[in-house]
């Protein structure tokens, strides 16, 4: 539960490692606290772990045919979902079976639920304060903010399953009560000031199944539990669904952001368009997909002139942004089948845990369905991550887990046996305990292999968020000392190099010779490693732009508008190349599409005014610049709301 609170402060991207360092902790806890069990634990059905490792063995050989397979293993920024951290979720579904199934289980859930709870209250202050437009941890003020989360999706849905894991164990009688529905209650709020219609979508699917499973166990209950009145639970559990869908409502409509995001149509359509270009891009890698992580270099060769006039199409998305199309996309038709078939056989099984069940235990496997189902419609608009999944993964591994007991200790007294040989007795001695250890050395292994990349790879957040910094005020000297820093500590990261070459694009494109060096140095180790890449092939062009290589980068950008005709930015560079290379008319026909692609941006304008002018064309000079000033200024009525609420 700790690492929906883990972030590290001062770093770039300062959610994603930290995160993961902090489940891989847990991951060790968990690998002694099942030394410490010898009186049995749960276990995964073998259906999870079949499906599981097929798709495991599909994902390989999507990431080997890929065109970059080395960043498909090992991930890509900003979530870095390669190897490691996919294992991560799986060893957290596994750690969840292991710890919350067979004796003292109804113990460790009631832990679950108060750790749920109190995660749940300082995320719940942390996003009240930033609803209120302030940045208690610091960020940029004109994005939407995500708490510890790093996004708001994410922290809508981890509202979610907080929400609807601690819903009806809220309800029983108990010293900790109050705390459960004061964390069930936070779990909400986070929700719904997340603003996502992902998580608000979740907790309708909470309530829907929260109502379902306590009126289908009431009517299944032969008899009713000694703990907990079935009836009078029953009874309850509908008045609380009914009043939660109410409150919710009203609460939606009371928070301005969440009302303003539910009626606003730009980012439905912009989604709807997302996942129509990504199937049209499955229909052409319909076996194997483009591969793991590889979404962001596909997209831009499938963006469409709608798609260009709507976001801009300088940014690509790095995922679909559902969890169907990304199991689609990232391993093909066979990928999704499986995903579909994992999320049957998950529910399958989690109605026969519910219904073999009885009393606080079957609520309790009610709310953690209600959690993973929740969860799952969220990830319909969403996408995994390590802010989320561990915990969404952890839940299902309890929800899904049989009890393995370990045989009881024989009460009468053993016959004598015949006396052994002494290697006999030292060879059964050692046999007991042999798979058991090894199993617990393999796992310890492997987690502190995990520790020994991230927490680097953590660490190198630091250096990162510096050398940006630095570029930025123009320090290139120092900017560079500082990327290869992170470099050092992240050796295998390709999107190291990326963000390092764009953050000295910003300052080449201002006329800094040396950051235009850096730029083109930084660009070639990104496209060596991802060749594919729009967005290292666009720093590139802009080194070699301001590098004085101007055919080079005419060259570099023609390859690029090829495979992304609708990325504005190209048009822009190419035609401040074409301009260099004495050709005014093609470049101001190349930034006249850039403008017509990006209608809210003001930079092509602003290069077009200077074009018209260096041409002596002062009245389409004036008039560029006078559209590029309008788009520059916020709307006279925008600017005036931005007044009143500061």
């Amino acid at each position: 539960m700790g690492s929906l609170l883990a972030f590290l402060p001062g770093g770039l991207f300062r959610f994603a490692w930290a995160k993961v360092v902090v489940v891989l902790m847990a991951l060790g806890a968990g690998l002694l606290a099942g030394r410490a069990n010898q009186g049995g634990s749960g276990h995964l059905p073998r259906s999870t772990v079949v499906l599981l490792g097929a798709g495991s063995g599909i994902l390989l050989l999507a990431a080997l045919l890929s065109s970059s397979p080395a960043a498909a293993l090992l991930g890509r920024w900003p979530r870095y979902e390669g190897a490691l951290v996919l294992a991560v979720y799986a060893a957290a579904l596994a750690l969840g079976a292991k710890l919350l199934a067979g004796p003292g289980s109804a113990s460790r859930w009631r832990v679950l639920h108060r750790a749920l709870a109190v995660a749940a209250l300082p995320l719940a202050v942390i996003c009240i304060l930033e609803s209120a437009g302030l940045r208690p941890l610091g960020g940029a003020a004109d994005l939407r903010p995500g708490a510890t989360l790093g996004n708001a999706s994410d922290q809508g849905l981890a509202g979610v399953m907080i929400a609807a894991a601690l819903a009806l164990p809220s309800l029983q009688p108990g010293k900790s009560s109050w705390l459960l529905r004061t964390g069930c209650a936070a779990g909400v709020l986070i929700a719904v000031l997340s603003g996502s219609r992902a998580a608000l979508l979740g907790l309708v699917a909470v309530v829907i199944v929260s109502v379902l499973g306590v009126f289908f166990a009431g009517r299944s209950s032969t008899r009713p539990s000694r703990q907990t009145p079935m009836r009078g639970l029953t009874r309850k559990g509908m008045a609380a669904a009914g009043g939660s869908l109410a409150g919710l409502a009203l609460l939606i409509f009371l928070v301005p952001g969440a009302r303003d995001r539910l009626f606003y149509g730009d980012t439905v359509t912009g989604r709807w368009l997302l996942w129509q270009q990504t199937l049209e891009m499955a229909q052409e890698h319909p076996w194997f997909g483009v591969g793991p992580s590889a979404f962001v270099d596909a997209f831009p060769g499938y963006q469409t002139q709608q798609w260009a006039v709507q976001t801009g199409g300088d940014f690509p998305p790095d995922s679909p942004h559902s969890w169907l199309l990304q199991a689609l996309i990232a391993g093909g038709i066979p990928l999704l089948l499986l995903a579909l078939l994992l999320a049957a056989s998950t529910l399958k099984t989690a109605m026969v845990r519910i219904r073999s069940a009885e009393g606080i235990h079957r609520d309790t496997l009610i709310s953690a369905l209600a959690a993973v189902v929740g969860y799952g419609v969220g990830l319909l608009t969403g996408f995994t991550s390590p802010g989320t999944t561990p915990l969404a993964a952890f839940i299902c591994g309890g929800l899904l887990a049989s009890a393995l007991v370990a045989p009881a200790p024989q009460t009468e007294a053993p016959e004598p046996e015949a006396p052994q040989p002494e290697s006999s007795k030292l060879r059964s001695w050692f046999k007991a305990p042999a798979a058991r250890t090894a199993a617990t050395a393999a796992g310890a292994l492997a987690v502190v292999g995990g520790l020994v990349l991230a927490v680097p790879a953590a660490a190198a957040e630091w250096p990162m968020a510096a050398g940006v910094s630095a570029a930025g005020n123009g320090d290139t000297g120092q900017a560079q000392r500082h990327f290869q820093a992170a470099q050092a500590l992240r050796p295998w990261d390709s999107d190291t190099a990326l963000l390092a070459a764009q953050a000295f694009a910003g300052p080449a494109a201002e006329g800094d010779p040396e950051a235009a060096a850096r730029a083109v140095e930084w660009a070639r180790v990104s496209l060596s490693r991802t060749p594919d890449s729009v967005e290292a092939g666009l720093a590139l062009s802009i080194g070699y732009l301001n590098s004085g290589e101007l055919p080079a980068a005419k060259q570099q950008l023609d390859e690029l508008i090829i495979r992304a005709p609708y990325t504005s930015g190209l048009y822009v560079q190419r035609g401040i190349a074409w301009f260099g290379l004495g050709r005014p008319e093609q470049s101001i026909a190349d930034l006249r599409t850039a403008a017509g692609q990006s209608p809210e941006s003001p930079v092509p304008w602003q290069v077009l005014a200077r074009v018209y002018q260096r041409v002596g064309q002062d009245g389409n000079a004036a008039r560029a610049q006078e559209q590029a000033d309008r788009l520059a200024r916020p709307e006279p009525l925008l600017q005036e709301l931005q007044e009143l609420q500061e």
